[in-house]
């Protein structure tokens, strides 16, 4: 019996994720909704199976070397956390998705602060932008590479999901001069970002990083995999935090 409270608790969800199937949640506002709409129809899904109620999507992950396809290395700076920690989780994210500023702002401040600060898990972001649904989301991505080679990623990344659909989105003339006067009041230098933005190789790289995560198996956002196991959705903390203790068990 306590095995099976154990189990509940760790493991009861609901997935959301962008390009996922996803059941209507009363607070989404309209343009999630449509975003939503927009992904069923285009998009490859997550298709709900009978136990998606019960424990995350986990599925293992190609047998492909992940530090080599990824290009991950100890100072990378879309990384945070011990380059050496026993958990290695990389999120796959688009920063036009609703799920993935969903997945920031509830549950990625608690994974940080009870496992990647302490040492137990390494956390490193790749791009997937949905570019079927989110027409600036390939800019944004850019925008974020470019900050990083300023090593200002992680201050970029944050502002980037909190002023979606306030100061930009869905509109890539009008999103490039809010991205870098964005940019700007970061502290970033924005001749520096303009020059990275114009350099084809920078979207060149974005497009690596997508084709990468389709070879591992990625096909919606948010996307995560964890020490080689795929997870799907924007899942609350508990069930982030149940596999994880699972792996750190091993």
């Amino acid at each position: 019996m306590q095995v099976l409270k154990h189990w509940s608790i760790v493991f009861v969800l609901l997935i959301v994720g962008c390009g996922s199937a996803a059941p209507p949640v009363p607070t989404r506002s309209a343009v999630e909704i449509r975003q939503t709409q927009l992904a069923l129809q285009g998009l490859p899904t997550v298709p709900p199976a009978p136990d998606e109620l019960r424990r995350p999507t986990v599925t293992p992950s190609p047998p492909i070397d992940l530090i080599e396809i990824l290009n991950l290395t100890a100072d990378d700076p879309r990384a945070l956390g011990d380059p050496n920690a026993p958990v290695l989780m990389i999120e796959f994210t688009d920063y036009e998705c609703p799920f993935c500023a969903r997945f920031v702002s509830e549950t990625r401040p608690r994974l940080i602060r009870e496992f990647v600060e302490t040492g137990l898990v390494r956390l490193v972001v790749r791009d997937f932008p949905l570019t079927s649904i989110h027409p600036s989301a390939v800019l944004a991505a850019s925008v974020a590479h470019c900050a990083a080679a300023q090593n200002q990623f992680w201050p970029m990344y944050e502002l980037l999901f909190q002023s979606h659909g306030v100061e930009w989105g869905g509109v890539p003339r009008r999103d490039r001069a809010a991205l870098i006067e964005l940019a700007g009041n970061l502290g970033i230098a924005t001749d520096q970002l303009t020059a990275c933005l114009d350099d084809p190789t920078t979207e060149a790289t974005i497009s690596a990083e997508i084709e990468a995560a389709t070879r591992l198996g990625i096909n919606s956002t948010p996307n995560f995999i964890i020490n080689g196991q795929i997870v799907r959705g924007a899942l609350p903390f508990e069930n982030f935090a149940g596999l994880i203790r699972q792996l750190l068990r091993q």
